[in-house]
């Protein structure tokens, strides 16, 4: 699963996204192209490399020609959008983080959302940020977004509205049920734009999970802190699977005096109660007896069953027992139609690797133990042949 993470140490804004996926690798090209799909002959944008703080990044500046004091509403930007050339995955994003946007400032201010209204280069930022973080997560096809816990300024800011306080009214609101951790610092950490497209996006926040890292962006905002560097650091790369995680129980017990022909009905007899796997292990008891050390692995519900299979079956005079953490990857089964007849395969999602292919796989031994049989042939002569007919069908 492609996977971004969005690593926050300064915060957010929609030009340090963008300016990051810019670092990742989003061609200049494809995204100045894009933005000429929208109907802005005036809009002219600016992409440099700079540096904060030893930190080398993106920056992104957009020129326009505008009028002192033009507004754009949230209903003439919308229909910009809705008529513009863009893919129709770009456009639904960028329709669904302006309304997000809209929306707040709708009920901040106690007006129809049809007439919140965007100074003219503030909406053309606003529209190419926008435009751009689509863009980015549809050519990256990420599939999943995770972010670290967004530090927020306590201060005030200069706005088209007056003074506010940070916080700004409008990023409070567009933060709802995500995570936040106080900054220390008076700045505008966090700005309306970045949490309106970080929120549209993000599926969860907290710690990078477990990944294959296949790459990090850096887009820099346009001021300078004195106590860290102004950057917002992507890391692009493919999420591990999850891992099942159960309760499980194992019972187990050393056994000295006993038949070893026995073992066979025994563990019939455990694997058809519910044991999940069984193990007999050699091992030295006191006075150097030889013995085996029998372990079931058992479900919580199945535990006392089994180890009444084993006091009633076995000649131990006594069962330890103990939880532990099952870890399991993901995992299918398929029953397919074969030359040779029905063949379960267990498909499995391994670390490192992509969740749409190159799944490892096995086959169920007991189909092939059957094939073999019928065709009177060996398992390895078996598992050959129908490994050489499967491969194909599953590239």
């Amino acid at each position: 699963m492609k996977l971004a993470y969005f690593d926050c140490f300064s915060g957010i804004s929609g030009d340090m996204i963008l300016g990051a996926f810019v670092d990742l690798g989003l061609p200049q090209k494809l995204l100045r192209q894009s933005l000429k799909d929208l109907p802005l002959p005036e809009l002219r944008l600016i992409i440099k490399r700079e540096e904060r703080q030893a930190l080398t990044g993106y920056t992104l500046r957009v020129q326009g020609q505008a009028r002192e004091g033009l507004v754009r509403h949230y209903q003439s930007i919308k229909k910009l959008l809705e008529k513009s050339k863009l893919e129709p995955e770009i456009k639904e994003d960028s329709l669904a983080i302006l309304k997000r946007l809209g929306q707040v400032e709708s009920k901040i201010h106690g007006i129809a959302l049809e007439k919140v209204h965007f100074h003219e280069i503030g909406a053309l930022d606003t529209l190419v940020d926008i435009v751009g973080a689509a863009l980015a997560r549809h050519y990256f096809q990420i599939e999943e977004v995770i972010s670290s816990p967004l530090p927020l300024g306590r201060g005030w800011i200069q706005s088209g509205h007056g003074t506010l306080p940070l916080p700004a009214p409008a990023t409070l609101a567009l933060l709802k049920k995500a995570a936040v951790i106080p900054s220390g610092s008076d700045k505008e950490l966090v700005t309306p734009t970045g949490a309106a497209i970080l929120t549209h996006f993000a599926d969860s926040f907290g710690p990078p999970p477990a990944m294959t890292l296949r790459g990090v962006g850096y887009g820099l905002g346009q001021a300078s802190f004195p106590d860290r560097p102004n950057a917002l650091r992507i890391w692009l790369g493919e999420k591990f699977p999850d891992l099942k995680t159960e309760k499980m129980v194992v019972l187990e017990t050393n056994i000295d005096d006993m038949n070893p022909q026995w073992y066979d009905q025994v563990l019939e007899h455990l694997f058809a109660s519910g044991a999940l796997d069984c193990l007999l292990i050699p091992c030295q008891m006191k006075k150097n007896r030889p013995a085996v050390l029998l372990q079931v692995l058992s479900k919580p519900e199945t535990q006392t069953q089994l180890r009444d299979i084993l006091l009633r079956e076995t000649t131990t005079l006594g069962v330890r027992c103990f939880e532990v953490d099952r870890f399991s990857l993901p995992r299918t089964v398929d029953s397919l139609k074969t030359p040779w007849g029905p063949l379960r395969i267990k498909k499995i999602t391994r670390f490192g690797q992509n969740s749409k292919g190159n799944e490892d796989f096995s086959l169920e031994y007991d189909d092939l133990k059957k094939m073999a049989l019928e065709q009177g042939k060996s398992l390895k002569e078996v598992e050959i042949q129908v490994r050489k007919w499967l491969l194909p069908k599953l590239r």
